[in-house]
């Protein structure tokens, strides 16, 4: 998110970033020749950064804060086959870092072959 305010000769602009990523590892099972379950485990870590900038009558101001943090993270879901090189994937991820929860579905198209 970002954003920007002028006013009385002041300009100020901040920006607020979270990148978030995961490697997790785990068991598959296969239910069929076209459905297979998995779960996974593993680390995940978010990276928080936050960028203000303003200027007043030619003077300039920056400040910049970012934080760092790795914890558990888990996932759970469903690989299809609908088609013989087709696989959709549908699954749920959610990770613990510090006192920050992040959760979410993932949805995914590949080719195998």
């Amino acid at each position: 998110a970002s954003g920007s305010v002028e006013s009385e000769g002041i300009h100020y602009h901040d920006k607020f970033e979270v990148k978030y990523g995961s490697f997790m590892v785990g068991p598959a099972y296969r239910l069929s020749d076209n459905f297979s379950l998995y779960a996974l485990a593993g680390v995940g870590t978010v990276k928080a950064t936050f960028k203000e900038h303003s200027t007043q009558d030619g003077d300039s101001f920056s400040n910049k804060i970012s934080s760092r943090k790795t914890g558990f993270a888990w996932g759970a879901g469903v690989q299809m086959n609908p088609l013989e090189n087709i696989v959709v994937d549908v699954g749920y991820e959610g990770s613990n870092i510090s006192s920050t929860k992040i959760n979410g579905f993932n949805v995914g198209v590949g080719y195998r072959f």
